[in-house]
Formats: structure tokens, C-alpha cells, sequence
């Protein structure tokens, strides 16, 4: 049987769960992929203290869910107004997400954080679409602009090959 202690445990890790899944009603959409669960509640709170709506993934694997499989391959079910996603994270990296996504017809402002903030691992998030790369740890007030300038650029078009392949 379980104690009143146990029983408010169970509630609110549920209602964690719970808040991760459906977003708060507000502004523009962000997905959120951090697998620091301290990292991700914060960078989110911020978020939704700026009047964002704000899905919070803590893998790879949880942001394809919310993206829909066919986002490996260019074909997202669902489009948020900006991705933020960590780099190094478990299952999926975010460059993994971040490749399947530049396959996509459409451009997602995407900001990239990382705590391993390589002059190699900046350009190759650069050159698959990021918008920018903050390495961690970041002051918030960057973190806060670099969300607004990306949702203020009007992301590239896809670059489009001779025999008709979209990189």
C-alpha cells in the first residue's frame, strides 16, 4: 500500500510527464530537446515566462515522437515555430535531428546548445541549417535573444542539386 508520501510523488512525477507532453497555450511553438532535466525545466520556464508555448523533449527519441517519424527524412508531422535541441543527447544527437530536418522542403529556425562547443561540431550545425550554436554554459539573456533573432530570420531555402536532390 502506498503512504501519502508515496501517493505525491506518483501525482506530481505524472503531472511532470504530463507537462512535458502537452504544451501551455501562448505564442509561437518552440520544441524543446534537453536531456538535463534542470537545464531543459529552466531553459523552458524562461521560455514560457517570454509568452511561448513550449514542448519539452528529453531525447532525440522524444522529439521525433512529438515531430513524427518522417522527420528523419524531411517529412515532419508537426512543425514548431523554432527548435532549441542540446547536441549531445541519448538515442538521437540533436545533428542527427538537425540532418533529417534539412532534408525538408521547409526551413525551421533552429537553435543549437552544447556543452562540447567544438570549432568542428559549430560549423557542421551550421552547415545542416541551425540557425546558431551557444555553447554552455550561456547566459540567459543570449539564450533569450538568439530565440527571438531565429524566430525573427526567415530560415534558407533548401539548396537544390543538378539532378534535383535537396541537401
Amino acid at each position: 500500500m502506498l503512504t501519502r508520501a508515496d501517493k505525491m510523488i506518483r501525482k506530481s512525477l505524472l503531472r511532470d510527464e504530463w507537462k512535458q507532453l502537452v504544451p501551455v497555450r501562448g505564442g509561437p511553438t518552440i520544441l524543446l530537446v534537453e536531456d538535463d532535466a534542470d537545464m531543459r525545466e529552466m531553459l523552458a520556464s524562461t521560455l514560457r515566462r517570454d509568452g511561448y508555448t513550449v514542448i519539452e523533449a528529453a531525447d532525440g527519441d522524444d522529439a521525433i515522437e512529438w515531430l513524427g517519424l518522417g522527420a528523419l527524412e524531411g517529412e515532419p508531422q508537426r512543425w514548431p515555430a523554432l527548435l532549441v535541441s542540446d547536441i549531445c543527447l541519448p538515442y538521437l544527437s540533436g545533428l542527427d535531428i538537425l540532418e533529417g530536418l534539412a532534408l525538408a522542403m521547409k526551413r525551421l529556425p533552429i537553435v543549437m546548445i552544447t556543452g562540447f562547443g567544438d570549432t568542428e561540431t559549430h560549423l557542421r550545425a551550421l552547415e545542416l541549417g541551425a540557425t546558431c550554436v551557444l555553447d554552455k554554459p550561456f547566459d540567459l539573456i543570449d539564450f533569450r535573444n538568439s530565440v527571438r533573432a531565429a524566430l525573427r530570420t526567415q530560415p534558407a531555402a533548401p539548396r537544390a542539386h543538378g539532378d534535383g536532390h535537396v541537401l
